[in-house]
This record gives structure tokens, sequence and C-alpha cells, in this order.
């Protein structure tokens, strides 16, 4: 909001690269902030990093708010900032900030540190970042036909492999494979090749059946990725068209 549409000033860079380097600065921070020792020793220091933090988010998210009206969705200089304030941007924004204004108030709510993850989220902010989301969701949605029937497929697959194994192993591991449902686990983990090894087959026939979905598995739980990138790659060739000149082949220029 705060970028024009077609050419990105400098300052607007510098902006964007030092938020996006804040964000993951505070993500990292609040990574070793779970680390005891470490937290002890730097206390102070994560405290006012922290609160330089939620000082430039609380301020950030206040400019956006006041130059929200200058986007054509928010016109109108009362209502467009009201129906700003509900989109999901403005929603992750006020996350980024609001459960360490509560926990500096006083409150014991320490479960709402998680909370603080929500910040790696406004990276969306970023044009680039916003740019590339926006193209993979467009190559996404050219593909719904194919993501539903490679999804259907995977978990017609789950439920057998889940069902046969049950009935393999059951008698062997009443504990392990106890239903249907409790053996999806052990299915999930078996055709995404991922293997704890907190469950496993002990007959001959449960053996084979987890070495024929594994293989199975790993084609079909990969086909959502092909189908992906074919869409992606559809989407580059129809912008590289549409850039070229309908006459001669050559680029066209903005």
């Amino acid at each position: 909001m705060l970028q024009g549409q077609h050419q990105v000033e400098p300052w607007a860079r510098i902006f964007n690269f030092s938020l996006a380097s804040l964000i993951i600065l505070n993500v990292l921070a609040l990574m070793l902030e779970t680390v005891d020792a470490l937290y002890e020793e730097w206390k102070v220091f994560f405290f006012f990093f922290e609160l330089f933090s939620v000082s430039i988010f609380i301020a950030e998210y206040l400019l956006r708010l006041w130059v929200a009206n200058l986007h054509p969705k928010y016109q109108q200089p009362v209502g467009g900032r009201i129906r700003y304030l509900f989109s999901p941007l403005a929603l992750i924004d006020l996350m980024a900030f609001l459960p360490s204004l509560l926990l500096m108030s006083g409150l014991d709510l320490r479960s709402l540190r998680i909370l603080r993850l929500v910040r790696v989220v406004r990276l969306l902010h970023v044009p680039r970042f916003n740019k590339a989301m926006y193209a993979i969701w467009q190559a996404a949605r050219s593909k719904s036909a194919e993501f539903l029937i490679a999804g259907t497929i995977m978990f017609v697959l789950l439920i057998l492999c889940s069902s046969l194994a049950y009935f393999a192993e059951h008698e062997a591991q009443p504990k392990a494979f106890s239903s249907i449902p409790a053996s999806l686990w052990w299915g999930i983990m078996t055709m995404t090749t991922v293997g704890y090894g907190d469950v496993y087959p002990v007959t001959v026939l449960g053996k084979i059946i987890a070495a024929f979905f594994a293989v199975l598995g790993i084609g079909f739980f990969a086909l959502p990725s092909a189908i992906l990138a074919s869409a992606l790659i559809e989407q580059a060739r129809k912008k590289e068209i549409s850039k070229a000149c309908p006459h001669c082949g050559g680029e066209l220029k903005d």
C-alpha cells in the first residue's frame, strides 16, 4: 500500500528491506529465547529488542491505517479505514504486536508468545514476496481440478494402506494397530516415507503392504508438486507471450 504500483522508490526498497530484516531477527530472537541459559544471560537485551520491535510495528501499523484511504478499495476517510482494519493483512499486522503489549502490561499470558511467530507472515507485505505468493496462488487456482483429483487419489490410497495394515497386523500388534483410524498414523508415515519407527509391521504380509505403499507413495505424494510446477511454467510462458510483439515477436517495453 505504501509503494507505487509500477516502480518502487529507493526509500521504499530500503523500508521493505529493513522491515523484512526486523521480522526475521524477531523470529530468530523468539527461537533463541527458548534456550534457558541464553535467555537468562541476555534477558535485558531480548526485552529492549522486543520493545524496539513493537514500537516499529505499531508505528508502521498506524501509518498504514492513516494512508489506507489512498487505496481505491478503502477510499472513504472513515469507512475505508474501518474496512482496512478488518482486512487479513491488517489483522496480521495487529497480531504482530498485540500479544507483546498484553505481556508487557503485566498479564500472565505466556502462551501468547507463540503468536509472535505471526510476524513472519508479515513478509507478505514486501512486494517481492507478495508478487511471488500471488503467482503461486494463481497457478494453484488454475489447476484446482487436478489438485482435487490428486488429493482424492492420495486419500483413497491412504485409507487402503491403513485398512490393509490393520487387518494384517492387528492380531500380532493389537495395541499399535488397534483400529483403522489408529493405523492412519502408520499409513501417513509410510506413504510419505517419513518412517518415525515408533510403529512398524512385524508380519510378512504387513511388510509387503508397507513396501508396496511406500514405493507408491513416493510417486503420488510428489504429484501435487509436479502439478504446481507445471502450472507455474505455463503461467511464465503466458507472461512471456503477453510481452511479445504480435508482429515481430520482439519484447514489448513498458
